[in-house]
């Protein structure tokens, strides 16, 4: 059977964009003329549609649909749901009324069986999926409260951060700043207090001027700040690819030599960690632990009745990119 890759090389194009397309994805930034070509090469070549299998769906919620940190994520998911015999649905969610009235039409058309669901996950969203009976696995665990009964597969963000942040330390850097999204969110939380306790373990006092937090998640205007600010730094942990990435970007403008200068090191990992010149040194969760998400939710689907289905990633690998190098001077 023809694969999504397969197609993606015959017409040597993107795989991202393929999966787009035959996912049904609302993307604006895929052109019709690209969209026509790869629905007309996957008809030529026998590709089969997840309309002939049963399907799992990926729900994003309050994220753009491109966003690279959770495209790996739908890739993963694909990949997985298609070894247990799933084709899978991509849905890109909001919490605006027309965008939760397609998911609820969705989930009530007994056309899916179960989803994963990642992004900025709230509790607004989550009483939307208990009003139907599609269980649903979060990829992730951005909730603070109201967990107990909910099905998860989570990285320990703490201890990556932590890790992370060891790593900077043992190469001799004492001054590590933390660029982070908002403390609304969990998983900012856990940057924090990972970071903080590295510190700790390390014996280095923290300047807490070094913690600087934008609700946008812009690395760029984060550096930007950090300069008007004159901060005195030599490594940097973010909290994600994106603002590592423009970080990286402001440091190059500014004639800031990287990892000679300053070290960047961020968790997650997206194509940006690869495209980057030079590629991002990342912590991250490997695939085949991210895809226990899926077994959990099949045996959801399968023995309803068992209970909730909990995992926590404890374990990280590191991509060697070239954002990282010992301390100089």
């Amino acid at each position: 059977m023809i694969t999504k890759k397969e197609i993606a090389e015959h017409l040597g194009i993107s795989r991202t964009a393929v999966s787009l397309v035959l996912n049904n994805t609302p993307s604006s930034t895929i052109s019709i003329e690209t969209r026509s070509k790869i629905l007309q090469a996957a008809k030529e070549l026998g590709y089969r549609d997840v309309e002939s299998s049963p399907k799992l769906c990926f729900i994003l919620y309050e994220r753009d649909a491109n966003d690279p940190r959770y495209m790996r994520e739908l890739h993963l998911v694909e990949q997985a749901a298609s070894r247990h015999g799933y084709g899978l649905i991509y849905m890109n969610v909001t919490n605006a009324p027309e965008s939760m009235d397609k998911l609820r039409k969705a989930l009530d058309s007994k056309e899916i069986d179960g989803s994963v669901v990642s992004g900025d996950v709230d509790e607004y969203l989550i009483r939307v999926l208990r009003g139907y009976p599609p269980p649903f696995v979060l990829l992730g665990l951005p909730l603070k409260d109201n967990i107990d009964d909910l099905s998860y597969a989570m990285t320990d963000d703490v201890k990556l951060a932590y890790d992370a942040t060891r790593y900077l330390i043992s190469l001799g850097h004492t001054r590590i700043a933390l660029f982070t999204g908002s403390l609304d969110y969990k998983i900012h939380q856990c940057f924090l207090q990972g970071f903080g306790q590295a510190y700790e373990a390390s014996g280095i006092t923290l300047d807490k001027s070094l913690i600087q937090i934008s609700n946008e998640e812009n690395g760029y205007e984060l550096c930007k700040r950090a300069e008007m600010l004159r901060l005195d730094y030599t490594a940097v942990f973010c909290a994600n690819t994106v603002i590592q990435f423009g970080v990286l970007q402001r440091l190059q403008v500014m004639g800031v030599s990287v990892p000679d200068d300053v070290s960047l090191i961020s968790a997650g990992f997206t194509e940006l960690a690869k495209v980057s010149v030079p590629q991002l040194t990342t912590y991250y969760v490997e695939e085949t632990a991210k895809a226990e998400v899926v077994t959990m939710l099949v045996d959801l689907i399968n023995r309803p009745a068992s209970g909730r289905r909990t995992c926590s990633f404890t374990e990280f690998s590191r991509h060697e990119g070239g954002t990282t190098g010992p301390r100089k001077g």
